[in-house]
């Protein structure tokens, strides 16, 4: 098969690559029909680091991505929920499907033989920017897609719509709390929506690109340049400051701005993947002086995915979120390269993108 592949930092190749065959009764084979990348893929891209991967140090070459959806071609013995044909959105990440925590869904606990926590970020679980993906623990970490559910909106929710809501979540909003989500790529965006979804009575989004704050404007939110930001969501809410902080950066800087922005007693939830120079040029992520200080809690971790589809799965079937126009360009599996430069580069208005192994 033809997939795209880690050769190293800024090195992502449309290349050849050998086709996935069952290892497990639990899993399924798919062919691909739409995946993405995600904000997190940019570190690898970067050279940066994810839990113990260093992608500046050389690696075994792997296929990347976590953002899939497709139709099964190859069920294993123990997968009763699917058939072959079944349009399917895998999350992002998976366990061994047979623990305890798996049973639950709670694969982010995984205490079994898990063949790694995300797909596309080595070799241990290879990626879905490919025209075949093995989805492990199917049972447990991938569902079959409703007929309400849209592609796009699928693909949203194996990971950037989960990852907003379990931020959302993480930080305890309650139906008529003041939110400001700092960062307006796809899971603040998504963040932002969520919240207003959910009963916020006002949500302030910060994004230094103008494109995007026109976007998250349009589904109710309040969006303003960094520079401005403060100052005005200080007035908004009488110098108070916000109920919660979502952000979806990952900079010393944002975090810190995070705790600013909260008021005393107030909640800040972290999803930017914190990177070895956002922690000194913090010295020490968070600034906890300021936090203590204000009686700030302070939420971080990475979404379990699965946990969120119920709701999810709830507020896109009643319409009261869309997740419109997150996709601002398509691309073919082959010019997968060009699809990396592009969303690393933030031009053209770029939000997200969408590559299609079938074009």
């Amino acid at each position: 098969m033809k997939a795209l592949v880690f050769h190293g930092p800024r090195d992502i190749r449309y290349d050849s690559f050998p086709d996935p065959t069952l290892t497990s009764p639990h899993n399924l084979i798919i062919e691909v029909s739409h995946c993405s990348i995600c904000g997190s893929d940019l570190h690898l891209y970067h050279g940066d680091r994810i839990g113990p991967f260093d992608y500046s140090a050389p690696q075994p070459k792997f296929c990347t991505g976590h953002e899939t959806i497709g139709r099964v071609v190859e069920v294993g013995a123990d997968t009763p929920s699917y058939r072959v044909g079944d349009r399917v959105l895998v999350a992002g990440g998976a366990g061994c499907g047979l623990c305890p925590a798996c049973a639950r869904g709670d694969i982010r606990r995984c205490s079994g033989q898990s063949p790694g926590v995300a797909y596309g970020i080595s070799p241990i679980l290879q990626g879905g920017q490919a025209h075949y993906l093995e989805v492990f623990a199917a049972e447990t970490a991938a569902v079959p897609i409703p007929d309400y559910v849209s592609d796009e909106q699928a693909v949203l929710l194996t990971d950037a719509a989960a990852t907003a809501h379990f931020g959302v979540r993480r930080a305890g909003m309650r139906e008529g709390d003041t939110v400001c989500v700092i960062g307006q790529g796809p899971v603040g965006m998504m963040a932002a929506e969520i919240a207003l979804a959910l009963g916020a009575e006002r949500v302030f989004t910060i994004d230094p690109v103008a494109a995007r704050r026109a976007q998250s404007e349009a589904f109710g939110a309040e969006s303003f340049a960094p520079d401005v930001a403060r100052a005005a969501i200080k007035d908004a809410t009488g110098g108070v400051g916000v109920d919660v902080v979502v952000e979806a950066v990952g900079l010393a800087s944002t975090i810190d701005e995070s705790i600013r922005l909260a008021r005393v007693g107030g909640s800040v939830s972290i999803l930017g993947i914190v990177q070895g120079s956002t922690q000194s040029d913090a010295g020490g992520v968070p600034p906890l002086r300021r936090a203590q200080g204000k009686t700030v809690s302070i939420h971080a971790g990475i979404a379990n995915v699965v946990d969120s589809w119920p709701e999810l799965f709830t507020l896109f079937e009643a319409g009261k979120i869309r997740g419109a126009d997150m996709f601002t360009h398509r691309f073919s599996l082959a010019q997968g390269a060009d699809a990396y430069a592009l969303f690393d580069s933030r031009a053209d208005g770029v939000v997200k993108v969408m590559i299609e192994p079938g074009l």
